[in-house]
């Protein structure tokens, strides 16, 4: 009756401050009676936009990643809030839903893997993240690829990225490990839509099909990516129905960091004779810089050797086991620039560091120079000395301040003036030259000549007699030349060419490492374990499955981020 009293004086009270029009509506009003809280709502409760508001706050809490504990101290601040029970519920039946789409399924590893040290810096040490993440040995997820692309699809062809009268996807796989502690790694392998241009650089838009705790090495990955494989097979062969009964063509593609990719193409180390996926460079010319190396080997010289028991012939050198996804064309496995930015970056750096060394010059005031000047172009760096070897120390580096390092770090800090212009010059070049090779209008013509002249001046040799006044020391020699470095100057431009319809940033893998390293940072907390007990209770690696299901679905729903805030008006004190 109290309500109803509310709502008649609303309605006749507001015809006289709001023009009819303006559709006054009397939604909730909250008001004290000693000391206890009260709120009226007031019409039809929608269902539809009460499950909308759900689904907005659940994917709010899923981007946070707010813990359910956190939550429920917040909805006790706030009453207003979802309480947390209506968030899980909701949550819970959207899983419930993207199962039936994207089912997840368990890959069982029945071998008990032997964990060796990991002799890198680790990506997380983090120790309750290593401690979750070790119990996780020997349990694996997997997503169908064929489920997510049918889910896909619609929003796809909606969004114009392909296009049902030429019915093409071009779908690129990667592979990622992140060292979490120094025992195993987190794997993670992933597919996108090259075509996607607008969201290929962003996290959520690369799928994890596979998820593992583990190691990085060719026995488990043959285990893990033979359900891949099998679907690849029979996605390149038949293509992909979708519900229309429109079939698509798959044009595979993969891009990875150098390690990776050799183990799922049974390639041997990068230090051995043969050490180019590509081409048949040795170790012995690696450096030669007048020798000319293309792409000449391919997938059809390689699977005769492996998989045709009545062929005699010998696979191209290098290749030393049978490559785990065949179907893919070698040229079609697209080295990432990111990681030729960054292990070349290890190489320029290394090289600075042992001409210090050699030259008795790093010592407490060469480092704090150098610190200095990292300070200067705003990057935080250390060194230290190991208790154990006595060997020094130092930051390691993000992608971001290594381009920093690049483009800004002066080496006439450490060097004279004549050696520094040239370190530099090598430095500011190279940092050209990656961002020239990011450029999807660079010319693959004009980058191969940049390139040649960059390991020109890398090779520059010395000039003049030894300990004379017409010394001209040079820089760094031919068996100084790394493998990254090999294919930036001989294949980049290759693969350019080839793929300049999508540019080599298209295949960067920065956002499948972001994935890898939030989801292993965010799930992998004993606070973020969603709810239950027993069978309620579900591992770190299916939770991050479910979370991906729940992302897509928010994605295709178009879940909206935010309200419209109310105007509020305040009344200080009521007129008798």
């Amino acid at each position: 009756m109290f309500n109803e009293h509310l709502a008649f004086n609303f309605t006749n009270t507001s015809v006289k401050y709001f023009h009819p029009d303006d559709c006054p509506i009397l939604q909730k009003i909250c008001f004290t009676v000693q000391d206890k809280n009260f709120q009226a709502n007031f019409g039809i409760q929608n269902k539809e936009k009460e499950n909308q508001r759900n689904e907005a706050f659940t994917k709010v809490i899923d981007q946070g990643p707010i813990a359910r504990d956190s939550y429920q101290n917040l909805t006790a601040l706030q009453p207003e809030l979802p309480r947390e029970t209506t968030i899980y519920k909701t949550k819970k039946r959207i899983n419930e839903e993207m199962s039936n789409a994207i089912p997840i399924l368990i890959l069982n590893i029945s071998n008990e893997q032997s964990l060796t040290p990991i002799h890198k810096n680790p990506d997380i040490n983090d120790p309750e993240i290593i401690e979750e993440v070790l119990k996780y040995i020997g349990k694996a997820g997997y997503r169908k690829i064929t489920d997510i692309l049918l889910y896909i699809l619609p929003d796809l062809i909606n969004r114009h990225v392909i296009n049902p009268d030429n019915p093409i996807i071009n779908l690129r796989i990667s592979g990622d490990g992140r060292n979490v502690g120094r025992k195993v790694k987190h794997v993670i392998i992933t597919c996108t839509i090259l075509d996607d241009i607008v969201n290929l650089y962003k996290a959520n838009y690369h799928y994890t099909i596979i998820l593992y705790p583990g190691t990085e090495n060719y026995k488990l990955l043959q285990r893990m990516i033979a359900p891949i494989a099998s679907e690849l097979d029979d996605l390149i062969l038949n293509g992909l129905r979708d519900s229309n009964g429109t079939i698509w063509t798959i044009n595979p593609y993969f891009s990875s960091d150098w390690k990776f990719m050799a183990i799922v193409l049974g390639f041997n180390a990068p230090n051995s004779k043969h050490f180019c996926l590509w081409c048949l460079c040795t170790k012995e010319n690696i450096g030669n810089k007048h020798k000319v190396c293309i792409i000449e080997k391919n997938m059809d010289q390689i699977k005769p050797a492996f998989f045709d028991n009545n062929s005699s012939v010998k696979p191209p050198p290098g290749y030393i086991k049978p490559p785990l996804l065949q179907m893919i064309p070698l040229n079609h496995y697209v080295p990432d620039e990111l990681h030729i930015m960054l292990r070349i970056w290890d190489r320029l750096w290394n090289l600075v560091l042992h001409e210090l060394k050699t030259q008795n010059q790093f010592d407490n005031l060469t480092r704090k120079k150098i610190i200095a000047e990292m300070n200067r172009i705003s990057v935080s760096f250390q060194f230290w000395q190991d208790q154990g070897t006595q060997n020094w120390s130092y930051t390691s580096l993000m992608g971001g301040d290594k381009e920093i390092v690049l483009k800004s770090f002066n080496f006439g800090v450490v060097f004279n003036e004549e050696r520094a212009f040239l370190i530099n010059h090598l430095w500011r070049d190279f940092y050209q030259l990656y961002n020239n090779m990011k450029s999807q209008k660079t010319s693959p013509i004009q980058f191969a000549n940049q390139a040649k002249q960059w390991l020109d001046l890398f090779l520059t040799s010395s000039e003049g007699e030894l300990n004379s006044d017409t010394f001209k020391e040079g820089l760094y020699r031919p068996k100084d030349v790394t493998p990254y470095i090999h294919v930036l100057v001989h294949h980049i431009p290759e693969f350019m060419k080839q793929h300049q319809k999508f540019g080599l940033c298209a295949f960067s893998c920065a956002p499948v490492e972001k994935k890898n390293h939030d989801q292993v940072s965010a799930f992998f907390r004993k606070t973020m374990k969603d709810g239950g007990k027993g069978a309620e209770r579900k591992s770190a690696i299916f939770e991050i499955l479910h979370y991906e299901n729940r992302s897509m679905y928010f994605a295709q729903k178009d879940t909206i981020d935010k309200y419209s805030k109310p105007q509020h008006i305040h009344i200080k004190k009521l007129k008798k």
